[in-house]
């Protein structure tokens, strides 16, 4: 990332502005509040992220007037500050404090990067070069980046736990109807954008039941055992009707493909992904487990379930819920049995973990499977790894609740896949920050609230002076300012008076 001036770039120089604040001397003063944001924007720079990026992305240009690393760091304060139109991008490149004490910062200079410009801008970069830049780059190179490239960086970053469990899931994104989308598929979805099987349902219900546009979002999702650590190891974005089971496989696959055995330990799946010879691949090729529950009219699952008649059979307690006056109301159990080799296209045995939850208030009992290619010492063990897919779904009501992830602002489907990696990518990225900083306990929480975590903020002084820029604590800035010699104060009086008649919104560029 170079620091030339025809970047407009100002280099963090402490000591060269203290000098100059000394003798009363300043070009620019933003004070601004050193928060979470800037925290993690700072660590992003010192990682080289921005740097990596511009090497790896699919640029759609083949001359570059504006810097890759800059339009990808566009991107990213977009989603960080849950924009997710691009004329929102002045006032967040306004802000200046997202660009300080990280090593440079962005001035203002009479035509922009390419010096195209008669006027004088009021950003270092115009956000329709940003949206079209992004508009211009094609879905399927940037889903790739994303899986190889950016998980490759998390990898040299440490980012995978060595337990390596790995959730394979499917979400539908619904969108408003009557839409003009490019590429999406119509399925009948509630309100709640789920999708309801019609065959259920009577001649009269699927009457009133009302197609809606769509996409379906395959994601590969790496987890820490302790819940405390999430990032998107994979994704894909295609039309509603896409089978997961398809995509889900060519997302697991790309993913050994390029990063070998070792990383994916055990792959948690819901019943869409049942596929005999996929397991069987993973278990023999790859040394991958799968934890996979059981449709009820499975071979695998009715032997099992006969098995249970046996007398040497017993269940364990899993779980007991108690009313107010501790009256028992509902009861799981679990049992399990090792070596099930009656699913027909699956050729490894399987451990299938059973478990039966009698409601005494309903006086209903029901009963359901997981299958494993790896055996537990005790049942509760396979329900216990289980329960972890509910962290996707919880990533998921995150993402669309939180993260604006199904709240698109064009039609054009290479700026929906832009949104969805962006906000992927941002995501994942955060959650490294907060391993790597040992604050773990704040990756459930959502993006505002971190950003209003008042334990990481911290007020400053921003301060410019002849192409360079550092940062003051308030009280370190106040101390300068009060014990300022009478010629420099007279002179950073002056420039205060033309500084509030200016009102610059953000720092000049300055050649000398």
């Amino acid at each position: 990332m170079s620091s030339s001036k025809e970047w407009i770039i100002y280099e963090e120089n402490k000591p060269k502005v203290l000098s100059d604040l000394k003798d009363g001397r300043m070009d620019y003063l933003d004070l601004s509040s050193w928060d979470f944001l800037d925290r993690f924007f700072a660590f992003l720079l010192a990682s080289r992220f921005f740097e990596w990026c511009a090497s790896s992305y699919p640029s759609p240009r083949r001359k570059e007037e504006v810097p890759s690393w800059f339009l990808l760091s566009c991107a990213i304060q977009m989603k960080l500050h849950l924009q997710r139109a691009f004329h929102a991008l002045p006032g967040i490149l306004r802000s200046g404090a997202i660009l300080s004490r990280v090593g440079f910062n962005v001035g203002l200079k009479e035509g922009g990067f390419n010096h195209k410009n008669k006027k004088k801008r009021e950003t270092a970069v115009h956000q329709d070069t940003v949206r079209k830049y992004f508009k211009d780059t094609e879905p399927a190179r940037l889903l790739n980046w994303f899986n190889h490239p950016v998980v490759g960086w998390f990898r040299r970053h440490r980012g995978f736990e060595k337990e390596g469990i790995f959730l394979l899931d499917l979400t539908l994104i619904p969108l408003p109807p009557g839409s003009h989308y490019e590429k999406v598929a119509f399925l009948p979805l509630d309100e709640e954008g789920n999708y309801i099987d019609v065959q259920k349902l009577s001649k009269e219900e699927r009457k009133k039941v009302k197609l809606r546009p769509c996409y379906a979002l395959t994601s590969l999702l790496h987890l820490s055992l302790d819940k405390d650590y999430f990032f998107y190891a994979g994704a894909h974005l295609g039309p509603g009707k896409e089978s997961g089971l398809k995509e889900g496989q060519k997302l697991v696959e790309d993913f050994l493909t390029h990063f070998g055995k070792g990383v994916i330990k055990l792959l948690i799946m819901d019943r869409g992904f049942i596929d005999g010879p996929l397991i069987t691949r993973l278990k023999k090729r790859y040394a991958i487990d799968v934890l996979i529950p059981l449709k009820r009219n499975m071979e695998a699952f009715v032997d099992a379930w006969g098995l249970c008649s046996l007398p040497e059979t017993s269940w364990e307690p899993y779980s007991l819920k108690r009313d107010e006056q501790g009256k028992v109301i509902l009861r799981e159990e679990v049992t399990a049995f090792s070596e099930i080799t009656s699913w027909g296209n699956c050729e490894v045995p399987l451990y299938v973990a059973l478990m039966k939850r009698t409601d005494y208030v309903t006086g209903e009992e029901e009963i359901w499977a997981l299958a494993c290619t790896k055996s537990f010492k005790r049942p509760a063990e396979a329900f216990d790894l289980y329960r972890l897919r509910t962290q996707i779904e919880e990533r998921h009501r995150q993402l669309k609740g939180c993260w604006l992830l199904g709240t698109f602002n064009s039609t054009t489907f290479s700026l929906v896949v832009t949104h969805v990696v962006f906000v992927l990518l941002v995501y994942s990225l955060l959650q490294l920050y907060l391993k790597r900083k040992q604050l773990q306990h704040l990756a459930h929480k959502t993006i505002v609230s971190l950003r209003q975590e008042e334990a990481l903020g911290k007020n400053a002084a921003i301060v410019y002076s002849r192409g360079y820029f550092a940062v003051f604590d308030l009280d370190e800035y106040t101390d300068i300012i009060v014990n300022l010699e009478e010629e420099a104060r007279k002179r950073l009086s002056r420039w205060i008076k033309e500084f509030k008649r200016q009102r610059k919104r953000s720092p000049p560029f300055s050649n000398t």
